[in-house]
């Protein structure tokens, strides 16, 4: 198993030797990470309290420009896709007499049961394209990688570690 190192034999020798932090249930050791660049332990060396508040802080506002920017996208995406059906609604709902019964140029070539027509058939678009609008938002989530640039706020507590998109990409399913 890649990362792990499995010891199979039940004997009780050796049990004194374990590192305590690296040791995961019963005879299987996690290794420890690579040594970082910096200096101090395996995981690098820890900020002081203000960096971690800078960093912290900062990471979160990175965290939600990123969260931002995918609920532009989401609203683009949807009111892309979904404009045809507001369209006959506004026109079905712009037009009906029993509603706002508007004095425009369309409602001249519309009587009640067109715009009766054109509000149902607004509803009956909205829900597939809907669910089209959420498979081209999710598409476009997944080719732009956006979710893979959310950082964790643990990374300002370690030096090095701030905005690393070196992650393996294929772990996403």
């Amino acid at each position: 198993m890649c990362g792990m190192d499995v010891d199979l034999d039940d004997g009780g020798e050796g049990e004194e030797e374990k590192e305590e932090e690296f040791w995961v249930g019963e005879g299987v050791k996690m290794l420890p990470p690579p040594v970082a660049h910096t200096e101090g332990s395996a995981w690098g060396s820890r900020r002081g309290r203000c960096g971690c508040l800078a960093c912290g802080a900062g990471l979160i506002l990175w965290n939600l420009g990123v969260v931002l920017v995918s609920v532009a996208l989401l609203a683009a995406v949807f009111s892309l896709v979904l404009l045809p059906a507001s369209l006959l609604l506004y026109a079905g709902f712009l037009c009906h007499s029993r509603v706002l019964d508007s004095p425009s140029a369309l409602c001249r070539y519309l009587d009640d049961n067109s715009c009766s027509a054109l509000i149902i058939l607004g509803f009956v678009m909205m829900s597939p394209l809907v669910v089209v609008a959420a498979a081209i938002f999710c598409g476009l989530l997944r080719r732009l990688h956006l979710l893979l640039l959310i950082q964790p706020i643990t990374r300002a507590w370690y030096r090095g570690w701030t905005l690393d998109w070196a992650g393996n990409v294929h772990a996403w399913v």
